[in-house]
Order: C-alpha cells, then structure tokens, then sequence
C-alpha cells in the first residue's frame, strides 16, 4: 500500500490558458469540504458514474454530460475547493470550458487519491454492518 501511495502524484498541474493551476493535496478541513459537495451529487448521477464501462467512449460522455446537466452546482462546489479557484470565475471564465472542467475533476480525483478513500470508507460501512 505505501507503495501505492508514493507513486501517487503530490500535485498536478493544469493549464487554463497560460496560467498554470498547481492541484495540491487537499489538507483535511478543506477534503471534509469535498467529501460534503460530493455526497450532495444526486445519486441517479452517481449511479450512472459507477456504472461507466471505461470501454464504452459514448457511455462516459454521456455520464460526464450527466454529472455536468444534472449536478452543475455541485461540480463547481468540487472544482473550487479542489484546485482552490473562485467558484465565480469557474462559472464564468471563458477559458474554463468543459475540456478544462473535466481536466481539472480529474487532477483533484487523482491528486487526492479519493478512488482509495472512497473504496476504504464503503469497506469500513461494510464492516460494521457485518459486526
């Protein structure tokens, strides 16, 4: 596992434009932040995310579509507490688009290893319910 761990990028970085957008592991007050904006995501939405097979191209778009239409409020919630810009300029700026949205879910996904912890906190549930 440490192994793991070590290989696993400290920080990611993201171009809007020119500007260089370094996405940092997220300390623990502002990770609880993330987690609370990702539970908000309705869970048709989830459902359809879990259910992507990574083989199938339209299936993911059209998920990320989904995450997109149906969760907006909660993906900019995600974006900005994960690379640490200002919601409103998410929303706003014109060289934000979907390409760079999706690049940045991404980097904030990996960078924070959330795949493990979400993996470790349905095992933990799992293990209480069986005690």
């Amino acid at each position: 596992m440490n192994e793991i761990l070590k290989a696993l990028p400290k920080t990611r970085v993201v171009y809007i434009g020119d500007e260089k957008v370094e996405i940092k592991k997220l300390p623990l007050g502002k990770y609880a932040e993330l987690m609370l904006a990702l539970k908000n995501i309705p869970s048709d939405v989830i459902k359809d995310l879990e259910s992507i097979d990574a083989e199938n191209e339209d299936m993911a778009i059209q998920a990320v579509f989904g995450l997109f239409g149906k969760a907006w409020g909660q993906v900019l919630d995600i974006l900005s507490i994960g690379s640490g810009i200002d919601r409103e300029r998410l929303e706003n700026d014109p060289e934000i688009g979907l390409d760079v949205g999706v690049e940045l879910f991404l980097a904030i996904y990996e960078v924070n290893n959330l795949e493990s912890v979400v993996k470790n906190v349905k095992n933990l549930i799992k293990n209480r319910k069986t005690k």
